[in-house]
């Protein structure tokens, strides 16, 4: 099997798993946990200060001992996450899996497109990041069909439970398949300590995005995506519940299909994007994030349940296009030896957005309205429009 077919069937397939808890999660917290609208934000600043503090250790065991081995502890760690969170529906038990998740993903964020950057040698990434975004959007909506069916016949608590240990699985299931033939360690001098190498490898990876003025700009748009995500993925679903009042019994059926429309559409967008605009991502981003701002006050000012429904839609596909073209702009900037650390500081900067950004709008929400806290993260993509024109200019003036 190809290596780019791997690493679909990989990513597609934990994406598959995973989106069957994030279909439910919403309902479980609520409804199951009985979460408040600060509870529901501090849940995802547990998960981003824990991806703070873990994404720059995790990138250097990435680039020290492998990637695939990084993949293989960052998926079994995630799976025990939805396990603890699924057997027991309660805050305490919610907040230490957020923190496992947190701690799981950092050891997949770098390394996955560290590893396949490597073995493809840095060829065809823009193709390879894309398809790999479209077949993630369709593992998700199968996942959204998996989840949905379970739950109706089980529970939702079940649901969450049965995609833990399938995770789990998934784990030795890519350690056993994954080749791992172009990768690059960063060999350590024998009279220089540990430490003094940790250091020296974040310099280094420090250097790369300080000397490239678009990795710079992109830093910069990862923190201000990172603040504005945070509050809109933690308060969308109790907007819905609560806002619209959808019956418990019905709401599973619901948020199936809140998923399943945005990840097709998701498709649909990434493959009108692939070949088009002569690979001029920035602005395909400017085009999206200013039509995502849009959506984003629509959806949560809408009285009207069907134009929430359609601004939801809409806001939930083109928030997806910002992940493969930023990954492909970054990767292509980046070297191969010490690649996965220099993506772990951008996914620091994530985080240290969503940590910031998340509190901020849970209280906003709490005290004000939850349709307010969601229209309040446009503020943090406003700012994104400007460094995405100097980049394109920037990339008008190099060609």
């Amino acid at each position: 099997m190809k290596t780019q077919n791997i690493y679909y069937a990989i990513t597609s397939s934990r994406s598959l798993l995973i989106q069957m808890v994030f279909t439910l999660n919403a309902i479980y917290y609520v409804i199951n946990a009985g979460l408040n609208p600060l509870q529901l934000v501090l849940i995802g600043t547990i998960m981003e200060v824990s991806v703070f503090l873990c994404e720059m250790p995790t990138g250097l065991v990435a680039d020290h001992f492998g990637r695939k081995r990084s993949l293989f502890i960052g998926t079994f760690i995630i799976g025990i996450a939805h396990l603890l969170e699924g057997i027991f529906p309660a805050f305490w038990s919610i907040a230490i899996a957020s923190g496992l998740w947190g701690l799981g993903w950092t050891f997949i964020s770098g390394a996955e497109e560290a590893w396949i950057a490597d073995e493809l040698e840095g060829r065809n990434l823009d193709s390879v990041f894309l398809k790999g975004a479209q077949f993630r959007s369709l593992g998700r909506f199968f996942g959204i069909l998996l989840s949905v069916c379970i739950a109706t016949l089980f529970s939702v608590q079940v649901t969450i439970i049965i995609a833990g240990i399938l995770i789990v699985l998934l784990a030795f299931g890519a350690l056993s398949t994954m080749p791992e033939t172009k990768f690059v360690k960063i060999s350590r001098k024998k009279d220089i300590s540990a430490i003094h190498h940790l250091i020296t490898t974040v310099r280094h990876g420090a250097r790369q995005i300080k000397g490239n003025t678009m990795l710079v700009s992109i830093a910069i748009i990862t923190i201000l995506l990172g603040l504005a995500s945070e509050g809109f993925d933690r308060l969308w679903g109790a907007h819905f519940i609560e806002d619209f009042h959808l019956p418990e019994d019905e709401s599973i059926y619901w948020f199936g299909a809140f998923y399943a429309v945005a990840f097709l559409l998701n498709i649909v967008v990434l493959k009108f994007v692939e070949g088009r605009f002569n690979k001029n991502y920035p602005l395909i981003l400017l085009t999206a994030n200013g039509l995502l701002i849009i959506a984003m006050l629509a959806f949560a000012f809408s009285s009207n349940f069907l134009l929430a429904l359609l601004t939801f839609w809409i806001a939930g596909a083109l928030r997806d296009v910002n992940y493969p073209l930023i990954s492909v702009m970054t990767n292509e900037r980046l070297e191969a030896q010490g690649r996965a650390t220099a993506l772990s500081m951008f996914g620091q900067l994530d985080a240290i957005g969503q940590i910031a950004g998340g509190p901020i709008i849970g209280l906003l929400a709490l005290y004000t309205t939850i349709a307010s806290g969601i229209a309040s993260t446009v503020v943090f993509i406003l700012p994104i429009l400007f460094f995405l024109v100097l980049m394109q200019r920037k990339l008008a003036k190099s060609r």
